[in-house]
């Protein structure tokens, strides 16, 4: 994979499209992914590391590297929680095995990616608080 970004900003701007790239990732293209995603996690302003990181993180963990993922995962502010970082920390602490993945992402990587798309990148940012009081109450 190439990525030619010149600034900060360019590297923001790109961020939210690249984020679906973690459905299309497997055991067989990780290593790939850990390059690309270690080269934006390093160039990231602080703002937008979260989601970098938890891909390098994710692409670590698919290779079977589970200290690289959570070097990645330190990447991401403790006080900005992150949907996939939390899902690479939770696979890398049960010792979750890569390959189940690929099992559960091939019968649903096609509602998955609909479903990506739907929300829109957006989505993908880190969580905000939402707490709802419960109905009736």
């Amino acid at each position: 994979m190439t990525l030619s970004i010149s600034s900060p900003d360019e590297l923001v701007a790109v961020i939210p499209h690249l984020l679906g790239l973690w459905l299309d990732m497997n055991r067989g293209n990780a290593a790939s992914h850990v390059a690309l995603w270690t080269d934006i996690t390093g160039r990231a302003p602080d703002e937008v590391r979260a989601a970098p990181a938890s891909l390098l993180g994710f692409a670590g963990w698919l290779s079977g590297h589970g200290a690289l993922a959570w070097c990645a995962l330190d990447q991401v502010p403790k006080e900005q929680p992150y949907g996939l970082a939390q899902l690479v920390a939770t696979a890398v602490q049960c010792g979750l095995h890569p390959r189940e993945w690929e099992a559960a992402n091939s019968s649903t990587a096609a509602g998955a990616r609909a479903r990506l798309t739907e929300l829109g990148a957006e989505r993908m940012s880190p969580r905000r608080d939402t707490a709802q009081p419960a109905l009736g109450i």
